[in-house]
């Protein structure tokens, strides 16, 4: 009874959430992927110029980092982590969380990044203040109110100045008082929907 409740709720709400904005433009992404992985070369700490790296065909977000990976094997190095962020590019790690000092690998990890583009999406370029707009009136609009209605209290959403001055860094699924078991999440996402609607 809760759930057909909530159901109703969300259609009822979710006529309120216009269809998405446009994101940056391809030039604005093309911009911000070439300072990503001008970024990426910074980091490694190597001198001169960036070796020059044909990119191949883009590698979807789920995929990607496992394609590093096993394109630095095949290279004959093998790495324990890395970390990405579009504003900041790549940048290796050991297990401990500290910088490889290995220009060998840092070089081959570099080539990796250069030639395996990630897929654009949500999760891989700055959002635009009208995407973020977007994604807090969904989550206030459409999420908040399904998961309160099936017994989940997010903790209180940040105003929209708020929410774009951290740039889309909160959600209501992540910030449950209790937290969510993986199982929990799988329900409540079934019932209300996606952590964010979509945008691309």
């Amino acid at each position: 009874m809760r759930i057909a409740a909530a159901l109703v709720g969300v259609l009822a709400l979710a006529g309120c959430v216009a269809a998405p904005p446009p994101g940056a433009s391809e030039s604005e992404i093309a911009a911000l992927q070439e300072r990503s992985l001008e970024q990426t070369w910074e980091r490694t700490g190597l001198a001169g110029d960036p070796p020059a790296v044909e990119p191949g065909p883009a590698v979807a977000s789920d995929a990607w980092g496992q394609t590093v990976y096993d394109c630095v094997l095949q290279q004959g190095f093998v790495m324990r982590g890395f970390e990405w962020s579009s504003d900041q590019g790549a940048a290796l790690g050991d297990s401990s969380g500290n910088d490889v000092d290995d220009p060998g690998l840092q070089r081959a990890f570099y080539e990796c990044i250069a030639a395996n583009p990630r897929a654009v999406d949500e999760y891989t370029v700055a959002l635009t203040d009208a995407q973020l707009d977007y994604i807090y009136d969904y989550y206030l609009k459409s999420l908040v109110p399904c998961m309160v209605l099936n017994g989940f209290t997010p903790s209180t959403a940040p105003t929209r100045e708020e929410f774009l001055a951290i740039r889309g860094q909160w959600s209501p699924y992540y910030s449950v008082d209790v937290g969510l078991s993986s199982i929990q999440f799988d329900q409540i996402e079934q019932t209300c929907g996606p952590e964010r609607p979509q945008l691309y």
